[in-house]
């Protein structure tokens, strides 16, 4: 044996070594760069709070122009917000999950960039400065992808009422509005909530999964991975908040299980966002994200039939959705925006709104702005007689 360790080139060794770490932190850039298009940077960090969150200051581009720009609060913003809002300033937050942050999903669908000038607040922002010149208006983007209504409660509560928002505009539906599992744990059970176990229950892969997390910072390769375990993760508990179609037997047992779930899963938390806000003097919106499974097959652009799939369960559960949020949005008297009639009118016909099943293209952004800004100019009208 001793012959064996002797016999062995240490320096060849240390050069092959060297060399294949070398060819993996080179294959994981290009491959994050040139296939996926991503910063080989992460985008996010752990918050104690939110499960989750922006790193500020985070971009991504193509060196040329950059797509996503975080600014220094973590909003999806290329320039600063001041916490201390400026005397006669009318804020607003427009929160939700990717669709409302402005990305797109990954392979098998197509990949699309979404640019700072054609996300929902950018068109929304423009819209209302358009029909009220002069005055000081801002938009502001907090949506964060993946996010579900439970984390905008805690947003609220640790950061955005801080900067006294005039109203703030949800708009969700595609990550927590169509479970129908009433066993899942909707908070406990979030599909980023993979460092639970690894804390809770420590171990060697803990150990493993942390190394990964810190080389991320500086390895483009160790991103790679990390996100790849990330999205397994993810996948995993994305299965235990719906129940196979094949677990009912009708329709009806299908609404009864998506009833309930509802109920005490996003009902709940949209209630307590409204709650919230009411007590602290701020306006709201709901809104409802659009789909492309509830788009009218005669309006599809042919990219969106390349890529449409039939899901039956939220065709079947859309309506009971929808009665839900209107009944809550009356209780509160707050303006209720379904946004799906906007993508089935006539002159959108054969136009590609949505990148994916349910990520907004420019022209789907604006879209949006278009059926949300009778709803924000309103609040606006009302409110603009105290601005200076």
């Amino acid at each position: 044996m001793k012959k064996f360790f002797a016999s062995l080139n240490w320096k060849y060794i240390a050069f092959i070594t060297v060399f294949l770490i070398i060819c993996l932190e080179l294959f994981g850039r290009v491959y994050l760069s040139f296939v996926l298009k991503k910063s080989s940077k992460p985008k996010f960090q752990f918050d104690s709070y939110r499960i989750y969150s922006h790193i500020p200051n985070f971009k991504e581009g193509d060196g040329k122009k950059d797509w996503i720009l975080i600014n220094g609060q973590g909003f999806r913003r290329s320039t600063e917000v001041s916490k201390v809002k400026p005397a006669g300033t009318f804020r607003v937050f427009f929160m939700g999950g990717s669709a409302a942050h402005g990305i797109s999903s990954a392979p098998p669908y197509p990949l699309v960039h979404i640019y700072m000038n054609e996300t929902v607040d950018y068109y929304l922002e423009q819209k209302l400065k358009a029909l009220h010149p002069g005055k000081k208006i801002e938009v502001i983007n907090a949506a964060v992808t993946g996010y579900q209504v439970f984390q905008h409660t805690a947003y609220l509560l640790s950061e955005l009422l801080n900067y006294s928002p005039d109203l703030v505009v949800f708009m969700d539906g595609a990550n927590d509005h169509y479970f129908t599992n009433p066993e899942f744990d909707y908070m406990g059970s979030n599909r980023y909530q993979f460092w639970k176990p690894r804390l809770q229950q420590p171990s060697i892969g803990g150990w493993f999964t942390y190394g990964w997390l810190w080389l991320s910072k500086y390895s483009g390769f160790a991103r790679g991975v990390y996100s790849w375990m990330l999205n397994n993760d993810a996948s995993s508990y994305d299965k235990l908040s719906i129940r196979s179609g094949k677990d009912f037997t009708s329709d009806a047992e299908l609404i009864a299980a998506h009833k309930k779930t509802a109920q005490q899963d996003f009902l709940r938390a949209i209630e307590a966002n409204l709650l919230i806000l009411k007590a602290n003097g701020v306006e709201s919106i709901v809104s409802l994200q659009p789909m492309l499974v509830l788009r009218n097959k005669t309006n599809l652009s042919s990219a969106e039939k390349a890529f449409l799939h039939t899901d039956e369960a939220i065709q079947k559960l859309y309506p009971q959705v929808l009665a839900y949020l209107k009944t809550l949005s009356n209780k509160y008297q707050v303006p209720f925006v379904d946004l799906n009639p906007a993508f089935n009118t006539p002159a959108l016909s054969q136009k590609q709104l949505l990148i994916d099943y349910c990520h907004l293209s420019p022209l789907g952004g604006e879209t949006v702005a278009n059926a949300l800004l009778p709803s924000v100019d309103s609040i606006f009208v009302k409110s603009k007689l105290n601005l200076n």
